[in-house]
């Protein structure tokens, strides 16, 4: 469990890293919400994270991901929303940041609960 919340946060210092290189190059527009974002993110992946890798259950697990997610998505789809409310003339770059750092999150997250549930059940 350690070693996903070493990668989660390499990843996000990464992400954090590479936007204000980007943002400093003249790339792109720094998102206003940066660190909210961020730490949103980080957050929530990790505490789905840490109650996923104690689901002992293989069926449990499968309804407990799907719940999780619906959860998620229904929060961060409130969270977009405040974003665009908040700061209509940054929306596009906040968005655009939050599906980034939301899709390599949730791409990590799921790499490290299949290694997880594959070293449990053997074929």
């Amino acid at each position: 469990m350690i070693r996903f919340f070493v990668f989660l946060l390499a990843t996000a210092l990464i992400l954090g890293g590479a936007v204000w290189v980007g943002h400093g190059q003249g790339f792109f527009p720094m998102p206003t919400f940066f660190y909210q974002t961020l730490m949103f993110l980080l957050f929530g992946t990790a505490i789905i994270y840490r109650y996923m890798v104690r689901v002992k259950k293989p069926d449990l697990f499968v309804q407990l991901y799907l719940i999780m997610m619906v959860l998620k998505l229904v929060a961060y789809a409130v969270y977009c929303w405040v974003m665009v409310t908040q700061n209509k003339a940054g929306a596009g770059a906040n968005v655009v940041f939050f599906l980034v750092v939301y899709f390599v999150f949730t791409a990590l997250e799921i790499g490290f609960l299949h290694q997880k549930i594959s070293a449990k059940n053997p074929r």
